[in-house]
């Protein structure tokens, strides 16, 4: 059980100084955590404790990127996502050039152009360019695929316009990620070399708010209750294994019963659901192994 975790007792200190700036994600992601990360890193254990980091859930990347870990595990299921952090772990300033000739020719008509290429015809940081270059302009930032895997988010105007990530953003991600082993695998598969002491942040997609969420829509595969109650089993796996774990999910019934005996704290967030865009404030729960002050 948790309360027997030979670091059961741990301090975590909140983040020391909130008016440091955090090296921020570079795309946008349905349910990503950019807007709660200070609230996330109050929860995290104290650098010096814990070994390596690992995150099989990684979307946007922010607690991630806010940590910038010495030694990584990361992964997602999605592979174009981890093919474009590969390609700006490898060559950001390529993965740029080719994102500002896609943002010279960006209209509605050019994004149903790009949307339209297969990916696996790409070049491999044309893919990654391509990658982003929908992630800015497609509606919401959603990343939606069909059951074929064959992304179908429609285009998403803003105010302000396309708006793609600085070179040196880019360059400054490239830095964590070359530090970072990448998985594009199930969240089991990258949480295998797991050693005691390691911390583990999990943030699987959320039980649908709404019957218009897309959260779990983000490969061909979908993320349904049995997957959740794996991600349940894992944690109580890996808290055995003497390992720091970290959880974040929707404030549910349902999903806070699958974590009796843990420790479950509430947090406030304002996130995008349905596909009409409106927002409206839904609970979050952080559950961790470990006690904290």
């Amino acid at each position: 059980m948790a309360t027997r975790h030979s670091k059961s007792h741990l301090t975590v200190h909140p983040f020391p100084d909130c008016s440091v700036p955090l090296l921020r994600p570079f795309l946008r992601w349905a349910g990503g955590k950019q807007r709660l990360v200070r609230e996330l890193l109050k929860f995290v254990p104290d650098r010096g404790s814990y070994g390596r980091y690992f995150e099989p859930f990684l979307g946007a990347g922010s607690l991630f990127f806010a940590l910038k870990p010495n030694e990584a595990t990361i992964g997602d299921v999605n592979a174009e996502l981890i093919n474009c952090y590969r390609q700006v772990a490898a060559d950001p300033a390529s993965v740029f050039r080719q994102l500002k000739k896609l943002e010279g020719r960006h209209s509605k008509e050019f994004f149903y152009d790009i949307r339209a290429i297969l990916p696996e015809s790409l070049e491999p940081f044309h893919r990654a360019a391509r990658f982003i270059y929908l992630n800015k302009s497609a509606f919401n930032g959603i990343y939606r695929v069909n059951l074929q895997g064959v992304f179908n988010v429609p285009f998403g105007p803003t105010i302000s316009g396309l708006s793609i990530p600085p070179l040196d953003l880019l360059q400054n991600s490239a830095k964590c990620l070359k530090r970072a082993s990448l998985r594009s695998k199930d969240f089991e598969d990258t949480l295998r070399s797991v050693k005691p002491a390691d911390f583990i942040y999990l943030d699987p997609p959320y039980p649908p708010l709404s019957t218009t969420s897309f959260f779990a829509h983000y490969s061909s595969g979908r993320f349904d209750w049995p997957d959740q109650q794996r991600v349940a089993t894992a944690f109580r796996q890996l808290s055995e294994k003497g390992c720091f774990v970290m959880l974040s999910n929707a404030d549910l019934p349902a999903v806070t019963s699958l974590y009796k005996g843990f420790r479950i704290n509430r947090l406030n967030a304002l996130r995008w659901v349905g596909s009409n865009g409106d927002r409206y404030s839904v609970s979050e729960v952080v559950i961790t192994n470990y006690r904290f002050h």
